[in-house]
C-alpha cells in the first residue's frame, strides 16, 4: 500500500497536514514526527512476545454504527430475495457480475495509480489462456496484464471452498497470484528489507521484516479461532472480525510491494464468506477510491497506538462500516432497478 492521495491540507496554525494529529500519546508510547507524518515506532512491540495478542475489545461502537451493522446484517437476507443466482457461485459469473468484479480489481488499481480506462475492463474477463488482443500500446498491455493477473486472483479465492476461511498459506498464495506476472521477485514472499507508507502527509513505519511472518501468522490463525466461534455471537460478529484482521494486515505490510490492493481483495473475499454478498452488484473498491483521503485518515488514525496501550481501532472501524454501508445501498439500488426493469420488460400472460 501507497498513499498517492496527495489532497490533504496543512492546518495554518502550525503547517503540519491536516487530520493526522491525535490527543496527547501515552506516556510509554514514543513517536517520530517525520516530514509532518507520525512514523510508527516498533518499541511498543515486544520482541520477545510469541504473538500478537491482545485483551478486551479494541474499538468502541456508537449507537450510529450499531445501527448500520443491524441493517447490514439484515441487508444479507433481504438481497437473497431479490434474486435467484446462487450467491456463492463465483464460477459461472453473468456478465454484469464479471464487471462489478473488474471494476473493483481497477478501482484497488487506481487507488495506487495503476488503473486503466473502464472500456477496456472487458479483456479481464477472457479466459486466463487468451492473449490480450488487440492491444498495441505496451503500456497499456502492462497495466492490463497486472489486472488480468489481479483479477483472477480475486476468483480464485471468491471460488474457494471449504473451511478453513483462512490460513497463512492461502494468504501468500493470494498475493503470489496477484503479482507473479508483474512483481515475481516479490510475490508470494514476505518482506526482507524495511516498507513505509509515504505520501499526502503520512510517513509511517510498518512492522519490521524480522516479525512480519509471526505476526502474520498470528493474526490469521487468531483470526480462524474466533472466526469458527463467532457462530455463538451477533449476526455481525464476523463483519467485525473481517474489519479488525484487515487493519492488522496493513499494519503489518507483510509483503515488500501490493499490500493494500491484497488488503482489498482478502476484504471482499472475508465479506463473501461473511454473508455479505454485495462485491456480486456493487464493488466497495470503488467506494474506496471515492473517499481515499478518509480512507487513509482512518488508516494512520487507527494505527497510531496499533499494539501499544491505549491502542484505539474506532476511526477504521467507523470508516469500515460506513463504506460497505455505502457499497450495500448502492448494491441494492442496482438489484432493486434491474428487478423492476425485468418486471416491466416481461410480458403480461395472454388472457383466456
Amino acid at each position: 500500500m501507497k498513499n498517492t492521495d496527495a489532497g490533504i491540507g496543512k492546518d495554518p496554525a502550525n503547517g503540519k497536514p491536516k487530520g493526522l494529529f491525535r490527543p496527547p500519546l501515552p506516556a510509554n508510547t514514543t513517536v517520530n514526527v517525520t516530514g509532518g507524518g507520525i512514523a510508527l515506532r516498533e518499541n511498543c512491540i515486544n520482541p520477545d512476545d510469541p504473538a500478537p495478542a491482545r485483551r478486551g475489545l479494541r474499538y468502541s461502537l456508537t449507537p450510529w454504527i450499531l445501527g448500520k451493522l443491524e441493517r447490514l446484517a439484515k441487508a444479507r437476507f433481504r438481497l437473497r430475495q431479490l434474486t435467484d443466482e446462487d450467491l456463492n457461485d463465483w464460477k459461472h459469473l453473468e456478465s454484469a457480475f464479471s464487471m462489478n468484479l473488474a471494476q473493483s480489481v481497477n478501482a484497488s488499481s487506481e487507488i495506487e495509480g495503476e488503473a486503466v480506462q473502464v472500456d477496456k475492463l472487458e479483456i479481464l474477463q477472457a479466459p486466463a489462456t487468451e492473449p490480450l488482443v488487440g492491444v498495441v500500446d505496451n503500456e497499456l498491455a502492462t497495466r492490463l496484464a497486472a489486472l488480468k493477473s489481479i483479477y483472477e486472483a480475486y476468483l480464485w479465492m471468491l471460488c474457494k471452498d471449504g473451511a478453513p476461511v483462512l490460513t497463512y498459506d492461502m494468504v501468500l498464495e493470494c498475493h503470489r497470484r496477484m503479482f507473479q506476472s508483474t512483481k515475481p521477485a516479490v510475490a508470494g514472499l514476505i518482506k526482507t528489507r524495511p516498507v513505509t507508507v509515504e505520501g499526502g502527509g503520512y510517513y509511517i513505519e510498518t512492522l519490521p521484516p524480522d516479525k512480519a511472518e509471526r505476526f502474520l501468522r498470528s493474526i490469521t490463525e487468531e483470526f480462524t479461532r474466533r472466526w469458527d466461534l463467532s457462530i455463538r455471537f451477533a449476526e455481525y460478529s464476523r463483519f467485525l472480525l473481517v474489519t479488525e484482521y484487515i487493519l492488522d494486515f496493513l499494519a503489518i505490510h507483510p509483503f515488500a510491494d501490493g499490500n493494500g490492493r491484497t488488503a482489498r481483495l482478502l476484504s471482499t473475499y472475508l465479506l463473501e464468506k461473511a454473508g455479505y454478498h454485495f462485491a456480486r452488484f456493487y464493488p466497495v473498491d470503488t467506494v474506496i477510491l471515492e473517499t481515499r483521503r478518509e480512507y487513509y485518515d482512518a488508516l494512520f488514525n487507527a494505527q497510531v497506538n496499533w499494539y501499544c496501550e491505549g491502542e484505539d481501532l474506532t476511526p477504521w472501524v467507523d470508516y469500515y462500516v460506513h463504506t460497505v454501508f455505502t457499497q450495500w445501498t448502492r448494491a441494492f439500488e442496482r438489484v432493486k432497478e434491474g428487478y423492476l426493469q425485468k418486471k416491466r420488460t416481461e410480458v403480461p400472460p395472454a388472457a383466456n
